[in-house]
Order: C-alpha cells, then structure tokens, then sequence
C-alpha cells in the first residue's frame, strides 16, 4: 500500500497567502479601483484555500503520480493542479463570504466578473505548485544525499579503523632470530585486505610461518582472519599437516558455503635448517638457493581451509642451507594483470625472483619488479621470505 504524504508547510501556505492578496489587488486596480481590507482578506482566505485543497489532493493521490511513466506524469500533475485550484477557488471564496457579509455567496464564485481571476488563480496555483514540487524534489534529493555522504564517511572510517586494527593483527614487517630473518610485506587492493600472514614461535625453538588468503574481501574477510589467528597459536605445535587437518575441521563447521581459507603453513629448525611445509590452496612457494629459484609443491589435496570438513592434507620436508631463501606468496601476485590484459604468471614471477640479487631488501625489489611489469594492485599482494643465516 502507497504511503500518503500530507506535508503542510507554513512558509508555502504563507506565500499563498501573499499571493492571493498580491492577485487581488492587481485585479482590483485593473478594474479601476482600490481594494477593500474585505477584498484583501478574501484574497489572503482564496490563496490559503487554494494552497490547503492543493497539499491535501497531493497528499491523498500525489503518491501514485510518481509510478505512472514520464509522458503521463506531468499532464496528471497539471490535471491535479486545475483540480485543487478549482476546489480551492469556490472553498475559499464561500468562506471569505460567510465571513465578510455572513451569508455563503456559492454562486458568486463563478459570476462573469469573476471568471477572469479564477482562471488566473488556477493558472497561478499550477505554476506555484510545479515550483513547490520542484523545490521539494530539490530538497528531498539533496537530504537524501547528504545522508549518504554522512553514511559514506562513517564507513570509510569503520573501514579505516578495521584496517588499523587488522595491521596490529599483523607480525612486524621484520624478524630477527637466531639463525634466520622473516621478511614481510602485506598490500591491500582495498582499505582492508583479505591476505594476511602470521609468524609462531614453538617451544622446540622452531619458527612457524603462515600465509593465507580469505575468501572475499572487507570487513567480513578480516573477521574470519581474526578467528584464524587466534585459533592458530593453540594448534599449530604438531606437524603442520595435523594442524591444517584440525584448522580445517573448525573451519569447516564455522564458514559459510562460500566461504574459506586458502593457507599455507611452514614450520622452520634454525638449528638444523629442517623446514616441513603443508599447503591448503595457495601458491607454491618457492626455495632460492645458489641464485635459482624453484616451486615447492606439496602432493596430496589442495583444497583451501573450510571447503570441505574430511581433507587430509600432506607435508612436504626441504632443507635450507645457510644464505637460502624460502619465498611465500599469495595469488595476487602471479595473477596481477599485465597492460595487455594477460596475468603476469608463475614463469615470470619465477625470473623476478632469479633477477633480483640477495642482500637486504631483497623482498622489496622482487615487488618493485613485479610492479613495473603490470598495471597496479588488483588483489592483495601478500608477500613472506625466510632467510636461513
């Protein structure tokens, strides 16, 4: 059912008014005479009239005007206009009567003298009435969004505090410990991204290193984030296929259909440089070592965290020798788009790596790199290198 709107204003009844006895006068004066404070009152009476039956028509039938197509809409509105001056018309000059002599003139409304000022006053009325309309169509469009400014702003600081909070969810850029560096860079393709990271430490002395990609992206991605990162200290201290097996089963009872977690989880031996690697649906990362860069592939089920509650994922063991890098990354990376429209691909992200020479800021480069041979940051670009020293 319609919502009717009755939106009496006093500033338009009173410029009806101001109308009625502007009119007035105007008549009276063309005829050759002064008007009476009785013609006057009537004037002010006819133009608050007109002004009332005008709104209450619009109230009652205004709101189905604004469904019909556009080539029927404005003749409906002019039809309208007639209607509620013509009603109007005789409504305030029967009152300004019954007032002024006491006795309600109906007839004289439409005598022959007064067949010129009604049609006035209808053309008037339709004339104040488009501009009334147009003036509150102005008014409601420029409320409505001045509101979706306001709205806007307020999510765009939400958005700009989630991404502050999710950055101090994140480790720091650089680690350092005995025997090994863990470099890190995290760049949102929006204010907060869907790739994260995260470095444990063990109580065996090992280091875990993860990097994951959630399905989707906003605010919705940073929360099954946070509930990643929490649950992750307190199941990641036995082999790292076990631990994606038991992140996977949470997941899965936890998640939407459309929902998961793409996750690839290393757990490093700075004593012996043993490194065990499971992966859940994220890229291969790669081993540079003597200059070469290769891919480490895990064999076994790829399927990302939450997919599917009954996956058995496999480990893959490698070891690093002093000066090697172990190199994670996310699929933004591979998958950034080159100016002919073809992603940049695995082959060249491989030559990237094989390009840029060891030494501090190695991870930087590989991303300036990659940068100058595509268009921008379309996805998350999440980055992690472990250096064995």
């Amino acid at each position: 059912m319609k919502q009717r709107r009755f939106d009496f204003r006093v500033q338009w009844a009173l410029s009806a008014v101001f109308v009625g006895v502007l009119l007035t006068s105007a008549f009276t004066f063309g005829a050759g005479r002064s008007p009476s404070i009785e013609l006057l009152v009537g004037g002010a009476i006819v133009g608050l009239c007109i002004y009332g039956a005008a709104e209450l028509l619009h109230g009652l039938v205004g709101c189905y005007l604004d469904d019909l197509p556009a080539s029927v809409r404005i003749p409906a509105r002019i039809l309208l206009g007639i209607l509620s001056g013509a009603i109007g018309w005789v409504a305030g000059y029967v009152i300004a009567a019954l007032i002024i002599s006491g006795r309600p003139h109906f007839a004289d409304a439409f005598r022959r003298d007064a067949r010129a000022l009604f049609v006035i006053a209808i053309a008037i009325t339709i004339l104040f009435g488009a501009l009334a309309h147009g003036y509150e169509e102005l008014r409601r469009r420029l409320t409505a969004s001045v509101q979706k400014l306001k709205e806007s702003e307020f999510a765009e600081k939400e958005l700009e505090l989630a991404r502050e909070i999710q950055s101090r969810l994140l480790p720091p850029p650089t680690i350092e410990g005995e025997g090994f560096t863990i470099t890190a860079r995290n760049l949102a393709a929006r204010v907060v991204a869907g790739d994260f990271y995260d470095v444990l430490r063990h109580e065996d002395g090992s280091v875990g290193i993860v990097i994951a990609d959630v399905s989707g992206k906003g605010l919705g991605a940073s929360l099954i984030t946070a509930s990643v990162k929490a649950v992750l200290p307190f199941i990641a201290n036995g082999a790292v296929d076990e631990t994606l097996r038991k992140l996977n089963a949470r997941l899965a009872s936890q998640l939407g259909k459309r929902e998961f977690v793409a996750l690839a989880y290393a757990r490093f031996h700075p004593a012996t440089g043993r490194l065990q690697i499971a992966n859940a649906g994220m890229p291969d990362p790669y081993l540079i070592s003597n200059g070469s860069a290769e891919p480490v592939s895990v064999t076994g089920e790829r399927l990302p965290l939450g997919a599917r509650p009954d996956v058995r994922y496999d480990a893959l063991e490698i070891r690093l020798e002093p000066g090697d890098r172990f190199f994670l990354v996310s699929d933004g990376i591979p998958e950034a788009v080159r100016a002919n429209g073809e992603p940049l691909g695995y082959d060249a992200l491989r030559d990237t790596l094989n390009a840029v020479p060891p030494g501090a800021g190695w991870i930087d480069g590989v991303l300036d790199r990659v940068r100058a041979q595509v268009q921008g940051v379309d996805d998350d670009w999440t980055a992690v290198v472990l250096e064995r020293k």
